[in-house]
């Protein structure tokens, strides 16, 4: 039996932060992977470089660019954003609702007609009780409806009506009426997306910019946790190693810590199962020819098709694919509330031909030159339904009794870093699916960073 000062759950991004900034030396990590890096890591294949996910690093933080940008040498690229919507044969500019010039006539003056009929409307924001209410408050039936409620239920597996509202943010821009008038009738529209510009390392994929922070790293692979002993402190893993701890830090899945710990109360137990997230299908596409597309990724609203998201490799790195040809990273989601049902390579095979269909394959090009390889994610989004607050809230109680320091932000979705810093006890919960939370890659950064000076 091993007694660790900070016993580290999970070696994925958070997991490493925390152990960066504590001190490596003062850290021990518990990974059930043969890797580290969660779903940073990046990989080589075919002479292509895939991500573990499409990742960009967009952070508004000096901290997270300093830190990346010295993990890399300075040796990123920076692209002004340019996402595109695919719609029945149309493509658009991304969000629709900045741009509604591409759109027929017809269907413009619908989406018109029916965001003054909305804005028209004595209405208040509080009166809003989900995710679409707000969209038809904010956007107009029609726009909602034919884009983002379909591709809503693709990426988040389930109706708008299910979702809260709390998690929005500047994700979603709602343009004033006049802004809306506008970029109906003019071509040369601002960009709204909430990301304006990213960065990209040059050479090795995203998770270049991260893994410098593992040297050093006290990391023990291929440790996959069997139980967790909060009252006596105590983690055993499923190779028969033991380790005790003067504080945990864990950034495995929420539901799987709250299944794996001891000493609970059964309404926690039950609370920790309401919690629910999306799977993700990823389609990795080596296609023989460059990109057809100068967009770094795209948005799939059809609902009939599989494909949601596609991330292209070549447009964030020439370096991610060879000479002459293009990667399509095709995102597929699913659920509990929304299995599969095919398997994964004839729902690939569809997505080989969607790719056709979008015009990201050119038509010459045979089906049989087109290599491709799949890799499933368990845990890919956080849904933020309307059980989610409720169900942390018992679960964060219980968790009380060990050494779990309550704050103000802990139920909401998202986290201000210019906030206070959130009190450290000797239980801690960190990242997207350890706190259950909106987390991007720099989010998970900096949630290591409030470790700065942690005290064993």
């Amino acid at each position: 039996m091993k007694e660790v000062d900070n016993l580290i759950l999970g070696g994925g991004i958070s997991g490493i932060s925390a152990s960066y900034h504590i001190g490596h030396e003062h850290c021990l990590i518990l990974e059930k992977e043969s890797h580290s890096l969660g779903i940073l890591k990046s990989e080589d294949f075919n002479g292509f470089t895939w991500d573990l996910g499409p990742h960009v690093s967009f952070t508004k933080h000096d901290y997270v660019k300093n830190l990346f940008s010295k993990n890399v040498n300075e040796e990123f690229f920076e692209h002004a954003v340019f996402p595109k919507s695919y719609y029945k044969n149309i493509w658009i500019n991304h969000p629709v609702q900045s741009n509604l010039y591409q759109l027929p006539e017809d269907i413009k003056k619908k989406c018109i007609d029916s965001f003054l009929q909305e804005r028209d409307k004595d209405k208040k924001v509080d009166q809003i009780s989900n995710y679409s209410e707000w969209l038809d408050f904010s956007l107009g039936k029609e726009i909602s409806s034919r884009f983002v409620a379909p591709y809503t239920r693709k990426y988040w597996t389930v109706d708008p009506r299910d979702l809260s509202t709390d998690w929005i943010g500047p994700r979603m821009h709602v343009p004033k009426k006049e802004e809306f008038l506008k970029n109906a009738e003019e071509k040369n529209t601002k960009s709204t997306h909430y990301i304006t510009k990213v960065r990209y390392p040059k050479q090795g994929g995203y998770e270049s910019f991260v893994r410098p922070m593992t040297k050093n790293a006290n990391i023990l692979n291929n440790h996959e946790i069997a139980s967790i002993n909060l009252k006596d402190k105590i983690v055993r893993c499923k190779n028969n190693k033991i380790f005790t701890y003067k504080n945990l830090i864990s950034s495995i899945p929420l539901p799987i810590f709250i299944k794996l710990s001891e000493n609970l109360r059964n309404e926690t137990y039950e609370a920790a199962k309401k919690l629910n997230c999306s799977k993700l299908l990823l389609v990795n596409v080596e296609i023989p020819h460059p990109s057809k597309s100068d967009a770094h990724w795209l948005y799939v609203y059809d609902e009939k098709m599989y494909t949601t998201r596609v991330t292209l490799m070549e447009n964030l790195s020439h370096n991610n694919c060879p000479k002459g040809k293009s990667g399509a990273q095709v995102e597929v989601y699913f659920s509990e509330k929304n299995p599969p049902k095919e398997n994964y390579d004839a729902i690939s095979k569809k997505v080989l031909k969607e790719l056709y269909q979008i015009g990201l394959i050119e038509d010459h090009v045979s089906i049989e030159d087109v290599k491709y390889h799949n890799v499933f994610l368990e845990y890919a989004n956080i849904i933020f339904d309307h059980e989610r607050k409720q169900s942390l809230d018992i679960i964060f109680k219980d968790l009380s009794k060990f050494g779990y320091k309550r704050n103000d932000i802990e139920l909401n979705p998202t986290t201000d870093w210019s906030d206070e810093i959130p009190a450290k006890g000797s239980l801690n919960l960190i990242g997207r699916f350890g706190e259950w939370k909106y987390f991007w890659s720099d989010d998970c950064v900096m949630a290591g960073k409030t470790y700065k000076g942690y005290s064993s």
